[in-house]
Protein backbone atom coordinates (compact mmCIF):
# COMPACT_ATOMS: atom_id res chain seq x y z
CA UNK A 1 0.00 0.00 0.00
CA UNK A 2 2.89 2.36 0.55
CA UNK A 3 2.91 5.44 2.71
CA UNK A 4 -0.16 7.69 2.93
CA UNK A 5 0.26 11.06 1.24
CA UNK A 6 1.46 13.95 3.40
CA UNK A 7 -1.36 16.47 3.39
CA UNK A 8 -1.90 19.54 5.53
CA UNK A 9 -5.29 20.36 7.04
CA UNK A 10 -6.03 23.42 9.16
CA UNK A 11 -8.18 21.52 11.65
CA UNK A 12 -10.00 18.28 12.27
CA UNK A 13 -13.26 19.46 10.68
CA UNK A 14 -11.44 20.26 7.42
CA UNK A 15 -9.89 16.79 7.49
CA UNK A 16 -13.28 15.16 8.09
CA UNK A 17 -14.72 17.12 5.15
CA UNK A 18 -11.83 16.06 2.90
CA UNK A 19 -12.41 12.38 3.76
CA UNK A 20 -16.11 12.83 3.00
CA UNK A 21 -15.34 14.61 -0.28
CA UNK A 22 -13.11 11.70 -1.31
CA UNK A 23 -16.00 9.31 -0.68
CA UNK A 24 -18.57 11.59 -2.33
CA UNK A 25 -16.75 11.48 -5.66
CA UNK A 26 -17.93 7.85 -5.93
CA UNK A 27 -21.62 8.56 -5.24
CA UNK A 28 -23.75 7.14 -8.03
CA UNK A 29 -21.05 4.79 -9.31
CA UNK A 30 -22.39 1.26 -9.54
CA UNK A 31 -21.32 -2.30 -10.08
CA UNK A 32 -21.71 -3.72 -13.57
CA UNK A 33 -23.68 -6.81 -12.56
CA UNK A 34 -24.02 -6.67 -8.74
CA UNK A 35 -20.92 -8.84 -8.31
CA UNK A 36 -18.47 -6.24 -6.96
CA UNK A 37 -17.37 -5.79 -10.58
CA UNK A 38 -16.33 -2.35 -11.73
CA UNK A 39 -12.99 -0.72 -12.45
CA UNK A 40 -13.37 1.70 -9.53
CA UNK A 41 -14.00 -1.19 -7.12
CA UNK A 42 -10.92 -3.00 -8.42
CA UNK A 43 -8.87 0.17 -7.86
CA UNK A 44 -10.05 0.48 -4.24
CA UNK A 45 -9.54 -3.19 -3.41
CA UNK A 46 -6.18 -3.53 -5.16
CA UNK A 47 -4.91 -0.35 -3.46
CA UNK A 48 -5.71 -2.05 -0.16
CA UNK A 49 -4.10 -5.35 -1.14
CA UNK A 50 -7.39 -7.21 -1.55
CA UNK A 51 -8.73 -9.33 -4.42
CA UNK A 52 -10.43 -7.16 -7.04
CA UNK A 53 -13.96 -8.47 -6.42
CA UNK A 54 -13.86 -8.48 -2.62
CA UNK A 55 -16.74 -6.96 -0.69
CA UNK A 56 -15.73 -3.33 -0.53
CA UNK A 57 -17.72 -1.41 2.09
CA UNK A 58 -14.85 -1.58 4.60
CA UNK A 59 -12.13 -1.41 1.97
CA UNK A 60 -13.59 1.79 0.52
CA UNK A 61 -14.00 3.31 4.00
CA UNK A 62 -10.27 2.75 4.52
CA UNK A 63 -9.42 3.98 1.02
CA UNK A 64 -11.08 7.39 1.42
CA UNK A 65 -9.18 7.92 4.67
CA UNK A 66 -5.80 6.89 3.27
CA UNK A 67 -6.33 9.22 0.28
CA UNK A 68 -6.25 12.02 2.85
CA UNK A 69 -3.22 10.79 4.75
CA UNK A 70 -5.17 9.05 7.53
CA UNK A 71 -3.80 5.54 7.98
CA UNK A 72 -6.39 3.86 10.18
CA UNK A 73 -4.68 1.38 12.54
CA UNK A 74 -7.00 -1.54 11.78
CA UNK A 75 -5.72 -5.09 11.47
CA UNK A 76 -7.67 -5.99 8.34
CA UNK A 77 -8.87 -3.15 6.09
CA UNK A 78 -11.45 -5.35 4.34
CA UNK A 79 -13.22 -6.62 7.46
CA UNK A 80 -16.04 -4.57 8.97
CA UNK A 81 -15.35 -5.90 12.49
CA UNK A 82 -11.85 -4.38 12.40
CA UNK A 83 -13.34 -0.88 12.55
CA UNK A 84 -15.23 -1.68 15.75
CA UNK A 85 -12.78 -3.93 17.60
CA UNK A 86 -10.91 -1.13 19.44
CA UNK A 87 -13.23 -0.24 22.30
CA UNK A 88 -11.42 3.07 22.86
CA UNK A 89 -12.79 4.26 19.50
CA UNK A 90 -16.44 3.34 20.21
CA UNK A 91 -18.52 6.45 20.92
CA UNK A 92 -21.97 4.92 20.60
CA UNK A 93 -23.46 1.47 21.05
CA UNK A 94 -26.98 0.22 20.76
CA UNK A 95 -27.91 -2.20 23.50
CA UNK A 96 -31.01 -4.00 24.70
CA UNK A 97 -32.15 -0.88 26.53
CA UNK A 98 -31.81 1.25 23.41
CA UNK A 99 -29.25 3.86 22.45
CA UNK A 100 -26.23 4.61 24.59
CA UNK A 101 -23.65 7.23 23.71
CA UNK A 102 -20.35 6.49 25.43
CA UNK A 103 -18.23 9.35 24.12
CA UNK A 104 -18.44 12.54 22.14
CA UNK A 105 -21.34 13.02 19.75
CA UNK A 106 -20.81 11.40 16.34
CA UNK A 107 -19.57 13.58 13.50
CA UNK A 108 -18.91 13.47 9.77
CA UNK A 109 -17.14 10.28 8.62
CA UNK A 110 -17.31 8.46 11.94
CA UNK A 111 -17.73 4.74 11.22
CA UNK A 112 -21.27 3.36 11.51
CA UNK A 113 -21.88 -0.37 11.98
CA UNK A 114 -25.14 -1.41 10.32
CA UNK A 115 -26.98 -4.68 9.76
CA UNK A 116 -25.04 -7.93 10.09
CA UNK A 117 -21.71 -6.75 8.72
CA UNK A 118 -21.64 -3.38 6.99
CA UNK A 119 -19.84 -0.09 7.60
CA UNK A 120 -20.71 3.39 6.35
CA UNK A 121 -19.56 6.90 7.22
CA UNK A 122 -21.72 9.60 8.72
CA UNK A 123 -22.42 12.15 5.97
CA UNK A 124 -23.50 15.08 8.12
CA UNK A 125 -21.56 17.35 10.47
CA UNK A 126 -23.30 16.32 13.68
CA UNK A 127 -25.60 13.50 14.75
CA UNK A 128 -27.22 12.91 18.12
CA UNK A 129 -28.46 9.31 18.22
CA UNK A 130 -30.36 10.03 21.41
CA UNK A 131 -32.42 12.76 19.70
CA UNK A 132 -32.56 11.91 15.99
CA UNK A 133 -34.30 8.91 14.45
CA UNK A 134 -32.34 9.02 11.16
CA UNK A 135 -28.80 9.77 10.08
CA UNK A 136 -27.39 10.55 6.65
CA UNK A 137 -24.64 8.07 5.75
CA UNK A 138 -22.38 7.49 2.78
CA UNK A 139 -21.75 3.87 1.99
CA UNK A 140 -20.10 1.56 -0.48
CA UNK A 141 -21.29 -1.91 -1.52
CA UNK A 142 -24.84 -0.87 -0.78
CA UNK A 143 -27.88 0.20 -2.77
CA UNK A 144 -29.80 3.42 -3.09
CA UNK A 145 -33.16 1.74 -2.52
CA UNK A 146 -35.35 -0.70 -4.40
CA UNK A 147 -34.29 -1.41 -7.94
CA UNK A 148 -30.80 0.07 -7.71
CA UNK A 149 -27.55 -1.76 -8.32
CA UNK A 150 -24.83 -2.09 -5.71
CA UNK A 151 -22.46 0.85 -5.55
CA UNK A 152 -21.84 4.03 -3.59
CA UNK A 153 -24.84 5.96 -2.28
CA UNK A 154 -25.91 8.46 0.33
CA UNK A 155 -28.79 7.01 2.33
CA UNK A 156 -30.75 8.00 5.40
CA UNK A 157 -30.45 5.18 7.94
CA UNK A 158 -32.71 4.60 10.91
CA UNK A 159 -30.96 5.13 14.22
CA UNK A 160 -32.47 1.80 15.32
CA UNK A 161 -30.40 0.04 12.58
CA UNK A 162 -27.10 1.28 14.04
CA UNK A 163 -25.15 -1.16 16.21
CA UNK A 164 -22.01 0.86 16.88
CA UNK A 165 -20.32 4.14 15.94
CA UNK A 166 -16.56 4.51 16.12
CA UNK A 167 -14.49 7.69 15.91
CA UNK A 168 -11.12 7.11 14.26
CA UNK A 169 -10.50 10.65 13.00
CA UNK A 170 -10.24 12.49 16.34
CA UNK A 171 -7.62 10.12 17.80
CA UNK A 172 -5.63 10.37 14.55
CA UNK A 173 -5.85 14.17 14.64
CA UNK A 174 -4.80 14.38 18.30
CA UNK A 175 -1.85 12.05 17.68
CA UNK A 176 -0.58 13.93 14.63
CA UNK A 177 -1.31 17.49 15.83
CA UNK A 178 -0.45 17.58 19.55
CA UNK A 179 0.30 21.32 19.47
CA UNK A 180 -3.25 22.09 18.27
CA UNK A 181 -4.92 20.48 21.30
Amino acid sequence: MGQPPVLAFSDELVLRQAVFDSAARFVGMTEKSNNNDAAWITLINKTNGLPSRSAYCASAFYYVHIRNGVKLPVKSVGMVAAYFSDQTKIIYRRNQRGNHRVGQKPRRMDAVSLFYSHVEGIAQDHFDPEEEDRVKCIGFNTTGGNGTRGGCYINFRKTSEIKLIANWVSPYWLKTHPANN
